[in-house]
């Protein structure tokens, strides 16, 4: 059903209402169009019941959820697709059994399907059908009305929808539920579709006749995207296009995250608020609320009788937190041990009374459903106060001035002022719910924790940031680039005095820099270029910082093997008027490197010798320039020039104030790979052993020849021939041979060879060297403890 383009082609409001607490009596065609989240769930609940229709196969299905979470809505439309396809009228009977009937014994289950059997089909099935049964004994009656009632259906199946299975099963007893299974076995003419809210022993235990009975899903509660869609939809239906419209901002979607927060992801708190969205009016929305409160705190409070004392008190407290409440914390208000708690709350999240989020190594726990704090606040006879879901969902949906102006307009003896009022003040004391709740969703993430050595992260600056900024951190979390993008820059437009503009910007580059350097660590590429790209985006951020970040990108792109794009943002440092003459190195020592993996050496050998020609940049940059250079002098066989180039190098590398002499790795790569003759190899590396050696850095030497053994190692069958590696090995145990300081780079050079050649299988190798040695060797080849 496309009921997206036939509201379009209507062009008019719905005046029908949306049924909150039975959905059933909502038009199917309104619950298509608000529809999220289940789509696939929907269609695939349809074609199982359409099978058990047309084919021998009976599917049964049950739906697992809280109150509120949508059940009803699902089992809408289930028997609505079906009732509509012409392909089944012949053979589907369809018995929706009213909600919270109860059925004591098999007799009357059957009774209660053959009366709603006849409501929708009145001219198959009528009451005078069983009016005999009424006058006999309990057993025979119950033999009459098997027989009438396949009589009646013939060879039809039935749809048997019925609503909180759990309880009905309780009501069934053991008893009762093996007559109900040996029925349905027996006579093949029921799917059954049904819900619980939650999965009891009657449905999960092995020992119960209904274990492994029904394919069960459990229905997840709402996300942040689809709650904002379902928010929208319900806009949309009602008319309301600036809702929409405000919605699909980064502003509307972040008031859409804080109350994610309030509202536990509930279907039905949602489609209750989305009335106050789209219809404005708190007043409006009191009554709907406070009967869905009225109506659900006998629930609640049963569900919390259920529970062991220690386990009742943990959820009693977690109800009237204002937060979430660390272990520690919750032990001491309740006199317990934190191991005794931590038990009881491992038990609490298994039942689905309790969940958890990470702050850092700590647990912070909360009450899952949102409306089980409410049904116990609304219980507290000391305080007749406005219930602080509501208060809090007015913080988060409007800033003081929108509560003021509501405030001023509202009478002072409806019910709308005392929540406004309350609003008010409880921003007056506690500050920005919505800034509150996106910097306690961002600290959670492992972005802004403290390093291991205890560094500042951004986190300590999180809270200096305005709303805006940290929605804007909040959109790239959720990797949507473009409008944490505009985000930024409206949060910095916003600041009018200049001063504090720079200082935002300065504190928004140093947030992003540092995250997308954590992402980088984390080899998430993709999560580092758009931390990077928001720092490029960002209006006024300094040059250094938009060179730096562009750098950084670039070399980003190189691991995610988009060279192209590399290149594009190296070249882009180097247009940028202003940019740091250290930034501009980099960018050119980048793009040389580059350049010359992608096969283009006299351009990287042209970006490497412009690295040479600027002056005020560190040695490092120069170092850099002249091993690229060596390289690729290397690479075209042209040994002598690259010797001296690679010398030159060594010669900055060793006056630099810390030395820096960095790890040939490439350049013992390309040697490898020339192909020499054994005498060559032999000559080559004798220069190269005397050069680092004059240099003082055989031990850089000896890194990267480990390391190369370890990467043909790790790049996989088939290696290198024996021979090859055997006269790669001997020429430098030859070169080395008068080396003492190079003696365990040799060492671990031929064990390597000797492990590659016995083709890695035997471990045994290895056992030639010290354990510290061994621990080295197993590093460089990839190696598990265990392999080792």
């Amino acid at each position: 059903m496309n009921t997206t383009r036939s509201r379009e082609q209507e062009g008019t409001r719905s005046t029908r209402p949306l049924w909150v607490f039975t959905p059933s009596r909502t038009d199917p065609a309104d619950l298509e169009f608000i529809l999220v989240q289940r789509q696939r769930l929907l269609q695939d609940a349809v074609e199982r019941v359409k099978e058990s229709v047309l084919t021998a196969h009976k599917h049964h299905q049950l739906f697992v959820g809280p109150r509120g979470c949508g059940k009803t809505h699902l089992a809408t439309l289930i028997v609505s697709r079906l009732a509509s396809d012409v392909t089944l009228s012949d053979r589907l009977r369809i018995a929706w059994l009213n909600e919270d009937e109860t059925c004591t014994t098999l007799l009357e289950f059957l009774l209660k399907i053959h009366a709603a059997l006849a409501k929708r089909h009145p001219s198959e099935f009528n009451a005078d059908q069983l009016a005999a049964a009424y006058e006999l004994k309990p057993a025979e009656a119950l033999s009459f009305v098997m027989r009438s009632l396949l009589e009646a259906v013939g060879g039809n199946t039935v749809l048997v929808l019925t609503e909180n299975l759990d309880a009905i099963f309780e009501n069934l007893r053991v008893e009762g539920q093996q007559q109900l299974r040996a029925f349905i076995q027996q006579h093949p003419r029921l799917t059954i579709v049904a819900t619980a809210q939650r999965l009891v022993e009657d449905l999960s235990s092995r020992t119960r006749p209904f274990f492994g009975f029904f394919q069960t899903e459990h229905l997840k509660p709402l996300g942040v995207a689809d709650a904002t869609r379902l928010l929208q939809n319900i806009a949309e239906l009602q008319g309301k296009s600036e809702v929409v419209a405000f919605l699909a901002t980064s502003r509307g979607r972040a008031r859409v995250r804080a109350l994610h927060h309030l509202s536990g992801g509930n279907h039905r708190i949602y489609i209750v608020l989305a009335q106050f969205i789209s219809e404005d009016s708190l007043d409006g929305l009191l009554g709907p609320f406070m009967k869905m409160v009225d109506e659900l705190t006998p629930y609640y409070q049963e569900r919390v009788r259920w529970l062991p004392a220690l386990q009742r008190k943990i959820v009693e407290y977690l109800c009237v937190c204002e937060e979430t409440a660390p272990v520690k914390e919750i032990a001491r208000k309740l006199f317990a041990s934190p191991q005794t708690v931590s038990s009881q709350l491992k038990e609490l999240r298994e039942k689905g009374y309790v969940e958890a989020s990470q702050r850092g190594r700590e647990s912070l726990y909360e009450v899952s459903e949102p409306l089980m704090r409410i049904c116990v606040e609304v219980k507290d006879v000391q305080a007749h106060q406005p219930l602080r879901l509501l208060v809090d969902f007015l913080r988060v949906w409007y800033d003081d001035h929108d509560l003021r102006s509501r405030l001023e307009q509202a009478r002072s003896a409806s019910g709308s002022h005392g929540y406004l009022q309350a609003a008010i003040e409880q921003n007056a004391s506690s500050g920005n719910i919505r800034k509150t709740i996106l910097v306690r969703e961002l600290e959670s993430s492992v972005m802004y924790q403290r390093t291991a050595d205890d560094q500042p992260s951004p986190a300590e600056d999180l809270n200096d940031l305005p709303e805006g900024a940290l929605e804007a951190l909040q959109s790239l979390e959720e990797g949507d680039l473009a409008s944490a993008c505009r985000c930024l820059n409206d949060a910095v437009a916003e600041e009018v005095d200049q001063a504090r503009r720079n200082a935002l910007v300065g504190k928004l580059v140093g947030v992003l820099s540092r995250r997308a350097d954590k992402h980088y660590e984390s080899r998430d590429f993709s999560r580092a270029v758009e931390d990077l790209t928001a720092v490029i985006a960002l209006g006024g951020a300094p040059v250094k910082r938009v060179a730096w970040a562009l750098v950084h990108r670039g070399l980003t792109h190189g691991r995610q093997g988009e060279p192209e794009r590399a290149i594009a943002d190296y070249t882009e440092v180097l247009a940028l008027a202003g940019a740091p003459v250290e930034e501009v190195a980099w960018a050119l020592v980048s793009r040389g490197m580059t350049h010359g993996q992608q096969g283009e050496p006299e351009r990287a050998i042209t970006d490497y010798t412009a690295v040479l020609a600027l002056s005020l940049v560190p040695p490092v940059q120069h170092l850099w320039a002249y091993t690229g250079i060596a390289e690729e002098h290397a690479r075209a066989g042209r040994w002598s020039e690259a010797t001296a180039s690679l010398e030159a190098g060594l010669n900055i590398g060793r006056s630099a104030r810390p030395t820096y002499l960095p790890p040939p790795f490439e350049f013992v790569g390309i040697l490898f790979s020339l192909g020499l003759s054994r005498d060559d190899r032999r000559s080559r590396a004798t220069e190269l052993v005397n050069l680092y050696a004059t240099a003082g850095a055989l031990n850089t030497l000896g890194e990267a020849l480990v390391a190369h053994i370890g990467s043909l190692f790790r790049a996989g069958a088939p290696w290198p021939s024996a021979d090859n590696l055997e006269q790669w090995a001997d020429a430098w145990e030859q070169a080395a041979s008068e080396m003492p300081d190079f003696r365990l780079s040799m060492r671990l050079l031929r064990t390597g060879v000797d492990f590659i050649k016995a083709g890695g299988e035997r471990s045994g190798v290895l056992l030639s060297l010290t354990s510290a040695e061994r621990e080295i060797m197993r590093q460089a080849l990839g190696l598990d403890q265990a392999e080792s």
